[in-house]
């Protein structure tokens, strides 16, 4: 009876060659390129489109603004939100507003993957928003003006233009040009729309300059 080896034209080996395990890896990453991975299931800013980012920013954008500075006062001079509102209610009112702030952490840390360092700085100014707060009447007047939530979307939004523009300036490096990274501008509101030079971007990442 004759022998069939694995190894045969009739019976390819099982094992695979390097080369086909690499080939493999290259499918799979077009693969996720072309889009069969769902944008909403990556949280990592340097891999996500422009327009979810985009969309990301403008959500989170648009909830700490109802927090914290939806309202005004005295012809705009003082800024005001839903937060400083529910905070005038003794006691209970400033344990809601830490539900609100670490609600609204909690939805950044599902919108975009934050490192420990930035969640520890979002943590802080929810405590110092709730101990200042405690204090009767000047502690509601200083919360107001402290805006925690604000501060928490200015520290992510922060860290996804970092992240991008890093991912950028790799991508020059590795002759990519960084065309296919673009990143939001600090100070970001979302009725305006994003323009921005990568190659430019990455330039500056990569040289310190300005």
């Amino acid at each position: 009876m004759p022998s069939h080896r694995f190894d045969s034209p009739a019976h390819p080996s099982v094992h695979p060659t390097p080369s086909s395990t690499h080939q493999t890896r290259q499918t799979a990453s077009a693969k996720q390129g072309k889009g069969d991975v769902s944008p909403k299931k990556i949280r990592d800013p340097r891999l996500l489109p422009q327009a979810e980012v985009d969309k990301r920013l403008k959500a989170l954008h648009r909830r700490a603004r109802w927090l914290d500075s939806r309202f005004s006062c005295f012809c705009g001079m003082l800024r005001f939100g839903v937060e400083s509102l529910v905070g005038l209610v003794p006691v209970i009112g400033d344990f809601a507003g830490v539900f609100l702030a670490i609600a609204y952490m909690n939805t950044i840390r599902r919108r975009f993957d934050v490192p420990p360092s930035i969640v520890s700085q979002m943590t802080i100014n929810i405590a110092i928003d709730f101990c200042v707060g405690l204090v009767p009447i000047l502690g509601d007047i200083v919360d107001t003006l402290f805006k925690a939530n604000m501060r928490n979307y200015t520290l992510v939004e922060n860290y996804v233009l970092q992240q991008r523009k890093s991912a950028a300036a790799r991508d020059l490096e590795a002759g990519g040009g960084g065309g296919g990274v673009q990143e939001p501008r600090p100070g970001y509101f979302p009725d305006v729309p994003l323009r921005f030079d990568a190659k430019a971007a990455a330039k500056t990442a990569i040289t310190g300059r300005h």
